[in-house]
C-alpha cells in the first residue's frame, strides 16, 4: 500500500478505493442547494476514503431563473426538460449516477427518470427512509408551496406508515417567501425570517408532528435539530449520503 508521508490511511481502505468509486453527477437546480449537496458529500467522505480522497464529482448548474419561471407558469414539462438536459450533459462528462438536490422538481421525477441516460437517486425514497429510520410517525413537511400543496411526500411516507402534516396556506406563503426572497438568492436568512420559520415549526408540533422534513434544500442552511426542537430531516444530507453509498458499491 502506498502511503502519504506522515499520514496513515484508515485501516479499512486503500488508495485504490477512489478509483473504484463511481462518478457522481449533480444536476443543480438552485446554486445554494447544489453547493450544499457537494459540500456535504465531501464531508461524508471522511472515514470512507483515505485522507484527501473522494469520488469524482460532476456538476451541471443551469440558470435557475428559467426553471423557477416554468414552475410559476405550471409548465412542469419544461422543468423536466431542463433537468433531463443536465443529466445528458452529466452523462457526457462521465457521470455514472446522478442526484437532483432539489425537492420540488421531484414532482416530475418519474418523467425525468424515464428519460435519464444514467441511474437517478430519488430524494423521495431516501427522505422517507430517513424519517422511518428515526422512528417518526407524523412528519411536518416544510418546502416550497408546490412541494407542500401538491403533497409531494404523502405517498412515500404513507408507504412507511408515516403521516405527513402540511402547514396552512398562510404558513406556506411565509415559507415560500423565505425561500425565494432570501434563501435562494443569498444562501441565508435574517434572524427575523428564521424566527418566523421556527414559529411554523412550533405550530406543526402543536398539531402533533414528531419530526420535520426540511423539504427544500435551502432550509437546512438555517434550520436543524437544535433550533427546531424535534428531529429535522436534512433532505440534502440524506441525498448526499445515498449518493456516496451508491457510488461505493
Amino acid at each position: 500500500m502506498r502511503k502519504l508521508p506522515g499520514i496513515a490511511p484508515p485501516a479499512a481502505f486503500h488508495f485504490g478505493r477512489t478509483m473504484q468509486a463511481k462518478t457522481i453527477g449533480i444536476a443543480g437546480v438552485t446554486v445554494p442547494g447544489a453547493v450544499d449537496c457537494l459540500s456535504k458529500m465531501h464531508r461524508l467522505c471522511a472515514g470512507r476514503f483515505p485522507p484527501l480522497h473522494h469520488p469524482r464529482f460532476v456538476l451541471d448548474q443551469p440558470d435557475f431563473g428559467a426553471v423557477h419561471q416554468a414552475q410559476d407558469d405550471d409548465r412542469w414539462d419544461r422543468v423536466a426538460d431542463s433537468i433531463v438536459g443536465s443529466l445528458d450533459r452529466l452523462a457526457g462528462a462521465g457521470a455514472e449516477l446522478a442526484v437532483i438536490p432539489a425537492n420540488t422538481v421531484h414532482l416530475v421525477v418519474d418523467d425525468i427518470r424515464a428519460r435519464s441516460p444514467i441511474p437517478l437517486i430519488s430524494m423521495l425514497d431516501v427522505v422517507a427512509e430517513a424519517c422511518a429510520a428515526r422512528g417518526l410517525k407524523q412528519v411536518a413537511i416544510l418546502g416550497t408551496r408546490w412541494t407542500m400543496a401538491r403533497r409531494l411526500y404523502q405517498t412515500p411516507l404513507a408507504e412507511r406508515g408515516i403521516t405527513e402534516i402540511i402547514p396552512d396556506e398562510a404558513q406556506q406563503a411565509l415559507i415560500q417567501n423565505a425561500i425565494f426572497a432570501e434563501l435562494v438568492p443569498t444562501g441565508g436568512a435574517s434572524a427575523v425570517t428564521v424566527a418566523a420559520l421556527l414559529e411554523v415549526v412550533e405550530a406543526m408540533k402543536a398539531q402533533g408532528c414528531d419530526g420535520v422534513a426540511l423539504a427544500c434544500t435551502e432550509l437546512p442552511l438555517v434550520l436543524n435539530d437544535a433550533n427546531c426542537g424535534v428531529p429535522a430531516i436534512d433532505t440534502t444530507l440524506v441525498l448526499a449520503e445515498a449518493a456516496l453509498n451508491a457510488a461505493c458499491v
